[in-house]
């Protein structure tokens, strides 16, 4: 379970209300990485407000959310104030961004100030508003100081650790390390020793520094790496105290942190996909069915700023003044995260949560405290866990404002667990390993199957397990799910004499993608399941496979494999187009480790890349006279007990060759689907499969499940156009 959100703000040039208004559009110009979280988790809350009939301000116009991003590489602190100008002449009315400490050099922060537009950022550094005084820049994650505050409070107050030694690896984290040590002078503790090795070059003998004090926990900043050489080099020394580390989950996302090393680990963050609240559930829920990603912090900080500056621009108006004007006034508003008021914080500080975590064995966060600024917030009811569907529908605390907040939708296939307890194995089969456990109520997102769909894969902790479909019940389009090659079965425990064989030999157990479908111009990640299964050690080797459409070529590393030992990579991509396609993913592409088996290294798998769906519809009945809406609220057309007749300019093709589940988005043509008038009783027949352009353009595939009479049975799935 990760964390981390970026945000986006939009900026426009103020409306005269004299003027026409022909294009009611707010732009908020996002000044950030594309490929964040950051981008999704604004884009996400501005198609839901748009989607809910958009702002209606003062004077009574309606307008709607564009974000305005920038084009080529992503923003670089010398590159920065071009990209400011960039956007300052795009006709928007705020920023969004940038998210990086290190992005806001003096100069930088001159250019966003200079621009007159409010700012939204999510950069976290204690004195980046100090020197605003024309109150333009507004920070939507809290300052450093608060994340430093709620990890001290945590380890003295809640674990009664004492003895701390702090260890900085890099020079940006200093700030937070002064704050950490400053909560522990407050509470009258004097870290047992201070660590400062820049650049981390020095680890190995500062680790025994730390085994030769022993303390009780050892608190660290810097990069991901030196975070993990240091905390294996702990623990294969014999070190069992608690190790926290601001970046812990991001880490143990990234893949750096490994599972073996991360359980236990404690982080902090603004936000955490682990906290059990209800409206971060669905956010969660909803995030996960759109994008087959968990969002981090920085997503989650996007979100929420979009919904407020939804209520700036129906409260104060669409012009970069008058959305100012409204952040400067701190109005409480209730998203997603929590209650925001700003006016009790000043300095620009719209937000200053932060959430405390422990990762579990696969790397997913558990929520141990949360904060706002130095106050404790209770947690939400025990026993009621990460993926659990809440009882009913949230209860929002009424607020000044009338901002909706959306309703979950679960696109895609999930299980629903209906035994009391269920257990999550590494296999499809009861001779697996047990890995973990989930209750009755808990909700699954399914990643695969097994062939005839007695087991699933599913998205479990942050990594992948499989469970019996038996014990759950299904919601979604199953045929939506990749069909996953079971894992070779777990080798009986060994007797005394038995053995691994001699020498190397690297086989892949199994491919997993997430999302199980990927979309076109989305990410997607493949998990690739690698075991030794001789018993010599394997040296480096590389992982890889290229994905359809486009050719699209991943690789990963993987340091070197025990005999007998098994690990996860990932492979990251992004595809075009659409199609049912099969890749064959590869162990030891360059034959760097000698095998006692050469032909065993590919793991072929299908895969289905399409666009996702408003509505899917299976078995439903149609009889004489029905007037059909597929989707988006006008007849598409009329069954009359014998034909099909289009309606409101919609238009039908019968698809020949194809089966319902191979149809993708590519292939609804409109050199087939062309047709409308409708189609007669003699090509309504059980089986066929036809194309359809809804009278609001959408693209849609529909089988003739059943045809009794003048009676027949039909589903089908309608497209969104805009992945």
């Amino acid at each position: 379970l990760l964390l981390v959100v970026m945000l986006i703000a939009g900026l426009m040039t103020p409306f005269t209300l004299a003027a026409p208004q022909e294009d009611p559009i707010v732009r908020i110009g996002y000044l950030g990485d594309p490929e964040s979280d950051m981008v999704n988790g604004a884009q996400m809350a501005i198609d839901e407000i748009n989607a809910s009939g958009g702002i209606e301000a003062p004077d009574g116009t309606v307008y709607t959310f564009e974000l305005v991003r920038l084009t080529g590489a992503p923003p670089t602190a010398e590159t920065l104030a071009d990209n400011i100008a960039d956007l300052a002449g795009r006709d928007v009315a705020a920023i969004l961004g940038p998210a990086d400490n290190d992005l806001l050099t003096p100069e930088n922060i001159q250019a966003l100030v200079d621009t007159r537009l409010p700012v939204l950022t999510a950069a976290t550094s204690d004195t980046l508003t100090d020197a605003d005084a024309e109150e333009i820049l507004f920070r939507i994650r809290a300052p450093e100081r608060v994340y430093s505050n709620a990890l001290a409070t945590y380890l003295l107050e809640d674990l009664e650790l004492t003895q701390v030694i702090v260890v900085q690896t890099d020079v940006a984290s200093t700030e937070a390390l002064v704050d950490f040590e400053a909560v522990l002078s407050a509470a009258g503790v004097t870290p047992a020793d201070r660590i400062q090795v820049p650049g981390g070059t020095a680890l190995a003998e500062e680790s025994q520094r730390i085994l030769n004090a022993n303390p009780e926990a050892v608190a660290m900043w810097g990069p991901f790496q030196d975070a993990t050489v240091l905390l294996r080099q702990l623990r294969e020394g014999g070190w069992t105290g608690r190790f926290a580390y601001r970046d812990a989950a991001e880490a143990a996302r990234a893949g750096t942190l490994p599972d073996q090393l991360a359980e236990g680990v404690i982080g902090v963050t603004a936000w955490s996909y682990g906290y059990p609240g209800e409206l971060s559930l669905i956010f969660l829920h909803d995030y996960v069915t759109t994008f087959g990603d968990i969002p981090g912090p920085l997503a989650a900080s996007a979100y929420d700023a979009m919904w407020y500056l939804r209520t700036m621009v129906r409260d104060f108006g669409p012009d970069a003044e008058s959305i100012q004007q409204g952040l400067v006034a701190g109005q409480e508003l209730n998203p997603m995260q929590g209650r925001l008021h700003p006016s009790d914080f000043g300095n620009g500080d719209l937000v200053r949560f932060a959430m405390v975590y422990e990762l579990g064995p696969y790397g997913g966060p558990e929520v141990v405290a949360h904060f706002d600024d130095t106050t404790r917030l209770p947690l939400p009811a025990e026993g009621q866990e990460v993926g659990q569907v809440p009882a009913g529908p949230p209860t929002i605390t009424p607020t000044p404002s009338n901002t909706p907040v959306p309703t979950a939708t679960l696109p895609g296939a999930w299980a629903t667990v209906n035994a009391n307890a269920l257990n999550v194995r590494t296999g499809p089969g009861f001779n697996y390993d047990r890995i973990g456990q989930v209750t009755r109520g808990d909700l699954l997102r399914i990643l695969g199957a097994t062939a005839d769909y007695s087991w699933l894969t599913v998205d479990f902790q942050g990594g992948v397990g499989w469970v019996k479909t038996e014990f759950v019940e299904v919601s979604g389009d199953l045929t939506t799910v990749t069909i996953v090659q079971p894992p070779a079965s777990p080798t009986p425990a060994a007797s005394p004499t038995a053995s691994l064989p001699a020498g190397s030999d690297l086989v892949i157990d199994t491919v997993v993608l997430n999302p199980a479908q990927p979309i076109p111009n989305r990410p997607f990640s493949a998990t690739v399941s690698v075991r030794n299964a001789g018993g010599a050690a394997a040296g480096q080797f590389a992982v890889a496979a290229t994905f359809e459409p486009g050719s699209v070529y991943l690789s990963a590393f993987v340091g070197g494999l025990a005999g007998g030992q098994s690990t996860q990579v990932q492979l990251n991509g992004t595809l075009t187009g659409t199609g049912v396609f099969q890749v064959g993913v590869v162990a030891d592409l360059n034959n760097e480790v000698g095998e006692l088996n050469e032909t065993n290294n590919i793991y072929n798998i299908t895969y289905r890349v399409d666009y996702p769906t408003f509505t899917q519809q299976n078995g439903l009945q149609m009889t004489p006279t029905t007037n059909w809406d597929m989707y988006g609220g006008i007849i598409d057309f009329k069954w009359d007990g014998y034909n099909i007749d289009m309606e409101n300019g919609a238009q039908i093709g019968v698809l020949s060759g194809v089966t319902y589940e191979n149809v993708h988005y590519d292939s609804l043509s409109p050199a087939v689907i062309n047709n409308a008038i409708g189609i007669g009783t003699d090509q309504v027949n059980t089986g066929i499969v036809v194309g359809i352009y809804t009278a609001e353009g959408q693209r849609a595939v529909m089988r003739i499940d059943n045809r009794q009479g003048t009676t027949m049975w039909v589903s089908y799935r309608v497209y969104n156009n805009a992945p």
